[in-house]
């Protein structure tokens, strides 16, 4: 395990007005689970891209596996964005022309796992999100349940050191709910941080979510839905 915060938000101030002008502080350690209550999906999404280093900040600083976003280089950055898995708010669309490509793309991009290593893991993955396999062919011929576990396992592909989630409330039902908690739990295993951003609905309510730290993301502040952190029982994420 490092000593080094996968993620770290040290008195950040983002240029956004989907987020608090108020500074942001959020340490990311080694199998953390952040839970965060969010007020609608948008914001959640451009806490997402804050927490990547893709919106600008006038204060503090955001840190990704050590390095300070504003001031890593361009290169190094992709390369290290390439370390974070994510399931955005709208997952495929459905005019993607090949979702296998789609799901592949940022760990070819990113990433010098060659193409067959890839795609045995992603359709491992795939099976263990229930699809019979990597779907191939056109969005527009798969349901948009199997379009969200096509998502996930880009999400959860090349063993990312931060898995950041937007699951659409609507759509957290229990089969997926359940495989994510297991992806997300052997993910933790391996030293990975997990944040889960989510409208107020089925996650916040499961007693079998048990985050290392809740919080809410309010117009105002970045903040403890109960004060301190809370005790990881080990059981599921």
């Amino acid at each position: 395990m490092s000593a080094i915060p996968i993620l770290d938000l040290t008195g950040a101030r983002a240029v956004s007005a989907l987020l608090p002008y108020a500074a942001l502080n959020l340490t990311v350690s080694d199998g953390d689970f952040v839970l965060i209550e969010i007020q609608e999906p948008r914001n959640g999404s451009v806490f997402a891209d804050l927490c990547a280093g893709l919106v600008p900040i006038d204060a503090g600083c955001v840190r990704f596996l050590g390095r300070d976003w504003q001031t890593t280089p361009y290169r190094l950055a992709n390369a290290l964005r390439g370390r974070i898995g994510r399931l955005f708010q709208q997952p495929l669309r459905e005019d993607t022309p090949d979702v296998a490509a789609r799901v592949l793309l940022a760990q070819t991009f990113h990433t010098r796992i060659p193409d067959d290593v890839l795609r045995a893991e992603a359709t491992a993955l795939a099976q263990r999100f229930g699809l019979p396999g990597l779907p191939t062919g056109p969005a527009r011929l798969l349901s948009e349940t199997d379009l969200l576990r096509a998502a996930c396992v880009r999400a959860f592909l090349g063993e990312p050191r931060l898995v950041v989630l937007e699951i659409p409330s609507a759509t957290q039902e229990d089969t997926l709910l359940d495989a994510v908690l297991s992806e997300g739990a052997a993910a933790r295993s391996r030293g990975a941080g997990v944040i889960w951003l989510t409208m107020p609905g089925p996650v916040l309510r499961d007693r079998s979510v048990m985050p290392t730290l809740r919080l809410r993301l309010s117009d105002a502040e970045l903040a403890p839905i109960r004060p301190g952190r809370l005790v990881d029982q080990g059981v599921r994420i």
